[in-house]
């Protein structure tokens, strides 16, 4: 406590010293640090000249030897902890000679055997400090005269289609040796794949030859392929709880297993069916543990089967579990609590029977008028049924089935809502899925007598009228998406990209019926929707993420419906702007393109969305578990709602920026944003810029905070 006291004190001292103008060190300082780095020049500036074809941000990562840091690093480092910011870089010749040459081998290794680099100090007149200039002249890049393969002797034809395919280098590209050595992992890979697991590649007799007269290379790169083997009997071995001595679970039945697997006895060996098996068992949802191991035998073995070892250890067939609600539902922060109940393996073939009670609430201030329809209470209450069929045709396409009571409040109208969903998934490709949904939804909505729209505007009034004398709905929805996923991690990728694409249609099973059922209640309407999100990592160790959003959707009536105005789209099926997912310069369906912004209680039918966020883990240097966990994340957010698409205006795109903070937990990192407002449309002419508008007073206080789970895309 004492040390930590004059640690503080010490602190504060020295950023009064600074706030003064007066020149102080910190008493962590070593006295003899001076005498040490007496006649040491600090490095102020690296920079590179004559790097055409191989960026300086890459090349950095090639030198030990650094530029000094800033200020702020400077006083963390030597006054807070070592761990944090970095101590001053001093330019020593036998590590900068060592880093040249590194530099020469990287250009070596890259094509350019002509390349020349040496260096330029300018030293300061006391020798004090001294920047470095990095000349490279690179010179002539050598390419790839000729590729052959060898050893791929007796090799089924699919192999040689497979190489010849996407290889990661070819003839006629520039000479890369880790681009070679990248090849060479995917050949075995191939070979992995078509029952060669013993291949390897051969060093030996492989080489890449320079040539003189033409100045390029010449590669051969050689592999021994090793028997051809073919997936040997399947053992499954069930282990219990070693803590509760649980008996093996009788329902769990070796079929369960197989009928999973991507493979079967007979079949060619193959490493990516093996690891997609795996994978498999690892969806269920059954398993709290499930390995494949195998025996593959060696090349001088006269078997030709590698046998599977299939562990598994089954979760409890049945949990009832509280559960403690914390999510970013509808673009808000949302608390509440349930109780779920889970039957694993329901009548076999490891289905899974689920059924929940959760309530949930963005008004807690409401309490306990979260369901009075004259309440500003937005609250939800949810009792689902569903059964989960893991396998449908094959182990690629599973299906679900739910059925939903929910009363929904909002601010403007609560719903009662009873929703049938029939839903099936297939796993097109090893990223990309295919998700189709039938619902059947009865609504019946009551509205707030005490929420008012602006009295002169129209639309508004119109809107309400019609929710109020129409107020309950049967539609019949089918969406389908298709989703491919190439991100790096599920709670927060560093690098990759998920675009998804929709198309939902409503009312056309209903039209088809009327005859049957005269007055069905029902709106035939139309949504497409596509959003894409990009990852990309600055760094190369996670530091600082640079991620993207763009997001677009459109809905619509047709039909008979388009004509007759009782008939609206479901408030459920609305698009809504503004929130924690959304623009985050205002509040949960605050905002919207429209002279009333009432009107964003209720939705719009075209929706634009694009974000960017750079995510900095500070304290990454840290590695104590804690607060390196830490992000700051800084964001723009531009785009807006739209009544209807010839609504749409450019100067009504709204913009807005902000900064947040992560923290990484084990179900993803917890959130906090806060927004404010740098083109506000809402706003009259003349006001509508944060440069037209008093900065303390207006653009500050109209700052949103968001708290969420997960990051905002």
């Amino acid at each position: 406590m004492v040390e930590r006291r004059a640690l503080l004190v010490r602190t504060t001292l020295l950023c009064l010293l600074l706030l003064a103008g007066i020149p102080c060190f910190s008493g962590d300082d070593d006295p003899d640090e001076g005498d040490q780095h007496e006649g040491r020049s600090e490095i102020t500036a690296i920079e590179f000249e004559g790097n055409e074809s191989i960026p300086e941000s890459e090349l950095r990562q090639v030198l030990v030897t650094r530029e000094t840091p800033g200020f702020f690093n400077k006083f963390l480092y030597s006054s807070i902890s070592e761990k944090l910011g970095r101590k001053n870089e001093y330019y020593n010749p036998v590590i900068f000679s060592g880093d040249l040459d590194r530099l020469r081998k990287y250009y070596k290794n890259r094509g350019f055997l002509e390349a020349g680099i040496d260096s330029t100090l300018a030293f300061s007149t006391d020798e004090s400090t001294v920047d470095i200039t990095v000349n490279i002249r690179e010179g002539y890049r050598s390419i790839i005269d000729s590729l052959a393969y060898r050893g791929i002797i007796d090799a089924p034809p699919t192999i040689w289609q497979d190489i010849l395919s996407a290889p990661r280098i070819a003839r006629g590209d520039p000479y890369n040796s880790l681009l070679l050595e990248e090849e060479v992992k995917r050949v075995l890979r191939i070979f992995n794949n078509t029952g060669y697991p013993n291949a390897i590649f051969v060093r030996d007799s492989s080489a890449a030859k320079h040539y003189a007269s033409t100045r390029n290379f010449s590669v051969v790169l050689t592999f021994s392929a090793g028997k051809r083997y073919l997936f040997g009997p399947i053992a499954i071995d069930q282990e219990s709880d070693s803590i509760r001595n649980d008996p093996k679970r009788e329902d769990i039945t070796d079929d369960i297993i197989l009928r999973h697997l991507d493979y079967k006895p007979g079949d060619v060996y193959s490493l990516e069916n093996r690891i997609s098996s795996e994978k498999n068992l690892n969806r269920l949802g059954v398993f709290d543990l499930q390995r494949i191991n195998v025996a593959i035998p060696p090349n001088s073995d006269t078997s030709l089967f590698v046998p599977s070892f299939i562990t598994i250890r089954p979760r409890d067939k049945h949990e009832l579990a509280p559960e403690l609600i914390v999510s970013n539902e509808n673009s808000a922060f949302n608390l509440g609590a349930g109780l779920a109940y889970s039957n694993r393996n329901f009548l076999g073939g490891a289905r899974i029977f689920s059924t929940s009670l959760r309530f949930r609430t963005q008004t807690l201030r409401e309490f306990p008028n979260y369901f009075v329809t004259s309440s500003d209470a937005v609250a939800n209450l949810d009792l689902t049924l569903e059964l989960l069929q893991p396998y449908i045709f094959s182990n690629k396409i599973k299906g679900t089935w739910s059925f939903s009571f929910i009363v929904e409040k909002q601010k403007p109208y609560r719903l009662n809502i009873a929703r049938n969903k029939l839903g099936i998934t297939n796993r097109l490709a090893e990223y990309t899925t295919l998700f189709l949904d039938w619902t059947l939804e009865a609504v019946d909505q009551k509205l707030n007598p005490n929420f008012h729209g602006d009295p002169n505007d129209p639309e508004t009034a119109e809107q309400l009228r019609l929710l109020s004398a129409y107020p309950q709905q049967l539609n019949s929805i089918t969406a389908m998406t298709i989703q491919r996923d190439r991100t790096n991690d599920v709670f927060s990728p560093s690098d990759g990209f998920v675009h998804s694409f929709t198309v939902e249609e409503a009312g056309l099973l209903p039209m088809l019926s009327k005859n049957l059922f005269k007055r069905l209640p029902f709106t035939q309407f139309y949504m497409v929707s596509a959003l894409g999100r990009w990852y990309t990592d600055l760094t190369t160790h996670r530091f600082s993420i640079l991620a993207f959003k763009l997001k677009g959707a459109l809905e619509g009536k047709w039909g008979e419906s388009r004509s007759d105005t009782s008939r609206l789209i479901p408030q459920t099926y609305r698009f809504y702007a503004g929130g924690s997912g959304s623009l985050r310069g205002w509040n949960s369906r605050e905002l919207i393109a429209h002279a009333d912004p009432q009107l964003a209680q209720l939705g719009g039918n075209l929706l634009l969305e694009a974000s960017v966020e750079l995510r900095t883990a500070l304290l990454q240097n840290l590695h104590d578990g804690l607060f390196d966990k830490f992000w700051v994340v800084q964001f723009v957010d531009v785009g807006n709602l739209w009544p209807e698409i010839h609504n749409f205006r450019f100067q009504e795109i709204a913009i807005n920026a902000g900064l947040g903070l992560r923290y990484d937990t084990f179900f993803g990192p917890f959130r906090i944003d806060w927004g404010f407002r740098i083109y506000n449309p809402m706003e009259p002419q003349g006001q509508r810029w944060i440069t037209q508008r008093k900065l303390f007073p207006q653009t500050f206080k109209e700052g949103v905070f968001h708290f969420g789970i997960g990051h905002a895309f």
